[in-house]
């Protein structure tokens, strides 16, 4: 009888991309609730007509880039944060669903007006 071992790699900078995704997800899900509660912040997120980034995007072109720079910050800190670690992936994998899925339901009308100022 041969036993054979199966090498694995670590799972930790897997791991590092899914919660990465998720905190994308979520920081483009609140920018979007920021833009619809606050004029400045709406005035702020235009990338396209304020800094030339993102033209033809129009008025999503800051609340994407933004989403975009915090998965890829959080991926680069989680990434060295995990690398070459075996993680628990069950939870991780938990918490970035819960994240992608709280951005995603916050691009929806229904959802951020939840957040508008009463008018009186």
């Amino acid at each position: 009888q041969s036993s054979s071992i199966v090498q694995t790699k670590p799972n930790g900078p897997v791991a590092a991309v899914f919660l990465a995704a998720g905190i994308g997800s979520l920081v483009r899900g609140l920018t979007g609730v920021l833009a619809v509660v606050s004029t400045d912040i709406n005035n702020f997120l235009k990338f396209d007509a304020n800094y030339g980034l993102g033209s033809g995007v129009g008025p999503l072109s800051g609340k994407a880039i933004l989403g975009i720079l915090a998965f890829l910050v959080s991926w680069l800190v989680l990434g060295l944060l995990f690398r070459g670690r075996e993680v628990r992936f069950g939870p991780i994998l938990t918490i970035a669903l819960i994240l992608v899925a709280a951005g995603f339901l916050l691009t929806f009308p229904p959802v951020f007006e939840i957040f508008l100022p009463k008018e009186a």
